[in-house]
């Protein structure tokens, strides 16, 4: 019930402002009260939910600080996992992720067939995952998923237009480009500059929506 709950909400499913109400909730799971109460409880811990001021639960609004905080966390790990892949990776598994991305940019290239939002927002974690998963270290993996875990509602706002899916592909395929050089520098600035810039266009596109959905009517 927590993992299935937990799991809308990253995904956008349970928009800010509706009432997450256990009677509904647990008619649409087909289950009691009790397990929709402990699952609501955990998720207000974990922050994802909080309570409005009639008392009921509803899903968090993003927060620009704490995006902010978590992508400057997230630069950090990245950056070293760009660094360990060039200096120290597996070089099979690296090649393999990039043969994986040049199909996708051909396949790009020529249909646009690709997905959108929240299904590429899956393929690039995807693509960092695998990376660090190569690069080595099992603790930058696993923070790297925690990372993804709490940004991944923010990250679909990355993923709107075409234009942004194209150059996530291609400035993929160049980190990757620099790791298989043993270019340790570089594939660390290509990273923190991808990164970044994922980070811009998330902020200015959340903040665009946060101001739809807190505009009072004229």
């Amino acid at each position: 019930m927590y993992a299935q709950l937990r799991e809308r909400l990253l995904r956008g499913d349970l928009p800010v402002g509706r009432r997450l109400v256990e009677q509904q909730l647990a008619i649409e799971f087909e289950t009691s009260r009790t397990p929709v109460r402990e699952a609501l409880r955990r998720l207000e811990g974990d922050g994802h939910i909080v309570r409005d001021p009639g008392g009921g639960m509803c899903p968090s609004a993003p927060s620009v600080k704490s995006m902010r905080e978590l992508y400057e966390v997230r630069v950090a790990i990245e950056e070293l996992v760009a660094r360990r892949a060039a200096s120290a990776g597996d070089r099979g598994r690296i090649e393999a992720i990039e043969q994986d991305w040049r199909a996708l940019q051909a396949a790009w290239q020529d249909t646009r067939s690709l997905p959108r939002g929240p299904d590429f927002v899956h393929a690039d974690e995807g693509f960092h995952r695998e990376l660090a998963a190569a690069s080595g270290n099992d603790v930058a993996e696993a923070l790297l998923g925690d990372l993804n875990d709490r940004i991944r509602i923010l990250r679909v706002y990355d993923f709107t237009t075409d234009d942004r899916i194209g150059a996530t592909i291609a400035e993929h395929l160049e980190i990757l480009a620099c790791v298989l050089s043993r270019d340790a520098d570089a594939a660390a600035a290509f990273m923190r500059a991808h990164v970044q810039r994922s980070a811009l266009v998330v902020r200015e596109r959340v903040g665009a929506a946060l101001a739809r959905m807190f505009e009072l009517p004229g």
